[in-house]
């Protein structure tokens, strides 16, 4: 429950912040290939595609909070999309043997099946996060919350704030 709870919060923070939807989509497309990457593999040392592209999220400037929200995301849904992954992986097996003899891929473990499989994944929910976001980002900011400023009701519940407690709890929840 509390990881609804954080994962709703970091959402809502996100579409309220001033940053713009591209960089909301841009973090949510490096996120979640993050999420779909192995990251430190047992065997070998640290992915360096994986570290690159966790660099590249510092240098761009997108908004970091939807790439560590759907890193999170991306990691649970490579959890659970192992199989399917396999099963794609294995149709790349062509490039799969090609990148044993790059290293900088061979390295990254895209050799491997199984995470070659789970990168072509990534990118497919990758991108279609991404675009989600960045449509959701521009209708929330644009259709709701001009709704929501002009509603009358929700200025005369403002009186809220005369409740110290209650307003406290909400701004808790929001962030704010």
């Amino acid at each position: 429950m509390y990881l609804v709870y954080k994962l709703t919060r970091g959402t809502l923070k996100s579409i309220l912040s001033n940053a713009a939807p591209w960089q909301i989509a841009v973090g949510t497309l490096l996120g979640t290939l993050l999420g779909f990457l192995p990251m430190w593999p047992l065997t070998q040392g640290p992915s360096p595609l994986w570290f690159a592209l966790f660099g590249l999220a510092f240098i761009i400037n997108c908004h970091f909070g939807s790439v560590l929200l759907f890193f999170a995301i991306g990691k649970l849904l490579a959890k659970v999309l192992v199989g399917p992954a396999i099963l794609i992986g294995e149709s790349f097996a062509g490039f799969a043997k090609s990148a044993a003899d790059v290293p900088l891929l061979y390295l990254s473990l895209l050799s491997h099946t199984g995470y070659l499989g789970l990168t072509c994944l990534g990118l497919a929910f990758g991108g279609l996060f991404a675009v989600l976001m960045a449509w959701f980002v521009r209708w929330f900011r644009g259709v709701v919350m001009t709704k929501l400023a002009s509603n009358e009701r929700l200025k005369k519940a403002g009186k809220l704030a005369d409740r110290p407690i209650l307003f406290r709890i909400a701004c808790w929840f929001l962030g704010l």
